[in-house]
């Protein structure tokens, strides 16, 4: 049985921004670290791929300039049936994720810290003063684990923390489109629609510009937080709605899925030598803003590590405390409570004026 100090399940922003920190603070803990991936980079990951400029703070942070092809956008465009604002800013710019997820783990490699690619996950147990883990390749020993692997966590899962109840829904296509000629790529617009409120969807449409091996596609999607579980609306049937008013079929595209979980104050996100982080742990329901969030989760994360192994206590009772004080859980919690606010409301003018309140958050 290989041992190591820590093992690190997924290798998203999340994992991979644990282990560059881990490896910034202690190198010598980096050079006991394990990171498992179950495909090869690059690998498919759906996501609007929105790079923000909180992601650039932390990425900053943690000593990194992404070398990725990316659309920066100038405009944003909130929109609630015929009614719009117009934010114009250097908020963000996109990103294809699989490109962006394969230079963070050559990052990490370059922090000399071991990846396993095409290595899944199958087990974890936890053993006495540490864990096991199981993997389709062999058995591993670790002081500590991070559960790194998404929305669907199978460590999670392993530690019988809650279900899912806490999880948004999402669908995406891409659609070609010129970059010479598509006003999404000539202005460096974004489009968030908020029309699809009508049909009980508690979210959003997006249409972001993006570039997938060097050619010009649109992101499409709809996101579904369901704070308000007792409402479900019919996404597929909306999504097909929003596309259809601009002249698009869904039928014609690949329809892709994937959930995405966020974090309520119940959330449990660490047992005794087991920590969750990024999506695992929980992302935000207002945008469902996903990268930023992952590599702030990598920060506390490494954080507590590192204080663990100073003090030989790997019970992890004070993670989420650590998680709630930071930057990160300040801007989760904010999050949280605007959307149980914002996705209760039907109204074109209450919705405006909300995100223009929404513009004050992302900015603070």
């Amino acid at each position: 049985m290989e041992t190591y100090a820590i093992i690190i399940a997924g290798s998203g922003p999340a994992g991979c921004a644990t282990a560059i920190a881990l490896a910034q603070q202690s190198p010598a803990l980096a050079r006991r670290t394990l990171l498992l991936e179950k495909q090869r980079h690059p690998r498919p990951k759906l996501c609007g791929g929105g790079l923000t400029t909180h992601a650039d703070a932390f990425l900053q942070r943690l000593g990194l300039i992404p070398d990725v092809p990316a659309v920066p956008i100038r405009e944003v465009r909130f929109r609630f049936r015929e009614a719009q604002i117009r934010l114009r800013a250097n908020i963000f710019r996109v990103i294809h994720r699989p490109e962006f997820d394969a230079w963070l783990a050559n990052q990490v490699r370059a922090q000399g810290v071991e990846l396993h690619e095409e290595e899944p996950l199958l087990d974890l147990r936890l053993a006495g003063d540490g864990v096991e883990v199981v993997t389709a390749r062999r058995t591993y020993r670790a002081q500590v684990v991070v559960g790194a692997d998404g929305s669907n966590s199978l460590v999670r899962q392993r530690l019988g923390l809650p279900g899912p109840s806490r999880v948004a829904r999402l669908l995406e296509i891409f659609t070609p489109a010129d970059p010479a000629t598509a006003p999404e790529f000539r202005e460096g617009l974004a489009i968030l629609n908020f029309t699809p409120v009508l049909q009980g969807i508690q979210g959003y449409c997006w249409d972001f510009p993006c570039l997938i091996n060097g050619r010009g596609y649109i992101s499409r999607g709809i996101f579904d937080c369901r704070v308000d579980e007792r409402r479900r609306g019919p996404l597929k049937e909306a999504f097909a709605a929003t596309l259809q008013a601009q002249g698009l079929r869904l039928d014609d595209y690949e329809l892709k899925g994937h959930p995405e979980r966020w974090l309520d104050r119940p959330t449990e996100v660490a047992r005794p030598h087991v920590l969750l982080a990024g999506d695992a742990a929980g992302t935000e329901p207002l945008f469902g803003e996903g990268i930023s969030h992952a590599l702030a989760y990598g920060l506390v994360a490494a954080e507590e590590i590192a204080a663990a192994f100073a003090q030989g206590d790997f019970s992890f009772r004070g993670y989420k405390a650590r998680l709630l004080r930071s930057e990160l859980g300040r801007q989760l919690v904010r999050k949280r409570r605007l959307a149980k606010v914002l996705y209760r409301v039907r109204h074109p003018i209450p919705w405006l004026i909300g995100y223009g309140l929404v513009n004050l958050v992302l900015r603070s």
